[in-house]
């Protein structure tokens, strides 16, 4: 490049713009690259080595005439530096090596979360809306969502244990309950305590009941499908829970939920609900354009409303506290008398 031509994409700006482009088209690539390697099975089998260009193509069943094609993806890999390349041999580098443990599981259901189902809100709401057309619950993977909400754990953990007895005898109502994790949480906080948890979506509630079968949970916990304003139940509850989920909900709905919850309690039981609300980081904003374009969900609440909609209900005592430092994430208590 001429000095001249530089120094004319300096002054009009445009070779800040384009490096600012680059860096971020580069983090977008890379989530994108990270979420296809876990789809098509790559980064399992790469875990255990590095493998050739071959012995990759036999795993993805790609033909002779796709070598060129395929090594050109792998390539790309390489560049955004997902892969790294030695003697011929591709192996997994950088954030991608720790993603593979199952620990990290959250955060890579997380970055499969962002490359599917936020990057579809981004850019089909608006035409969505134009044709009268919201999304659908079958329009995201639940088994994704189960697991990218796992990112919360620990501060679900420690609503358990501020707020969950752990001497005596308690019946829990989890409403969807997901893997059914939390719920795992509260009978190891709590050995006296039995639950039931309710999950809508087939693909949760057969990993939930997986799990619950995985732990030992069995003779403790039962997962029930359907949806919780339809369901009935023989006895009442010391607790019922709402983790994460108050936006599967119309907002307009909520109090006459919270008042079927109310009567679902004993005398002296309590509701413990989490959420997200208004006001919160990008995550946040994506959670609260997917509930408010979703049919037969909602947007997020605000917590002055989630307070006063629980009061409505019939609680007393509420109780809101901030669980996220910088964000919007509360959990709320609520009262029976």
């Amino acid at each position: 490049m001429r000095a001249k031509t530089l120094v004319s994409l300096i002054r009009n700006g445009q070779l800040a713009l384009l490096l600012k482009l680059s860096n971020w088209a580069n983090r977008f690539y890379k989530l994108s690259y990270i979420a296809a390697l876990f789809e098509y099975g790559l980064a399992e089998y790469l875990s255990s080595g590095p493998k050739l260009l071959d012995e990759l193509s036999e795993l993805l069943n790609t033909g002779p005439d796709a070598r060129d094609a395929l090594e050109a993806w792998l390539l790309v890999g390489v560049r955004l530096r997902v892969l790294k390349i030695a003697q011929g041999r591709y192996a997994l580098t950088g954030f991608s090596v720790q993603l593979i443990r199952s620990e990290n599981d959250a955060l890579l259901a997380i970055i499969q979360e962002i490359t599917t189902l936020h990057h579809k809100l981004i850019s089909d709401t608006p035409k969505r809306l134009q044709a009268g057309d919201f999304w659908t619950l079958q329009d995201q993977e639940g088994y994704i969502i189960a697991r990218s909400s796992r990112i919360v754990e620990p501060l679900q953990q420690e609503v358990i244990e501020t707020f969950f007895p752990s001497d005596r005898a308690v019946r829990l109502l989890e409403i969807g309950c997901g893997s059914g994790i939390y719920i795992k949480y509260a009978v190891e906080h709590n050995p006296h305590l039995t639950a039931i948890g309710v999950e809508m979506q087939d693909d949760v509630v057969a990993m939930a009941r997986e799990y619950i079968v995985k732990w030992g949970l069995q003779e403790r916990v039962r997962i029930l499908q359907g949806d919780i304003r339809a369901l009935s139940f023989d006895n009442a509850f010391n607790i019922v829970t709402l983790y994460n989920n108050i936006y599967y909900f119309p907002v307009a709905k909520r109090v006459h939920l919270l008042e079927k919850l109310f009567h679902l309690l004993s005398p002296g039981g309590f509701l413990v609900l989490t959420t997200a609300c208004q006001g919160g980081q990008p995550l946040s904003e994506l959670l609260n354009l997917w509930g408010a374009s979703t049919a037969g969900c909602g947007r997020l609440p605000y917590v002055d409303e989630m307070v006063k909609q629980m009061e409505t209900a019939g609680f007393e005592k509420v109780q809101k506290k901030r669980l996220l430092p910088g964000d919007s994430f509360y959990v709320f208590v609520g009262h029976r008398r």
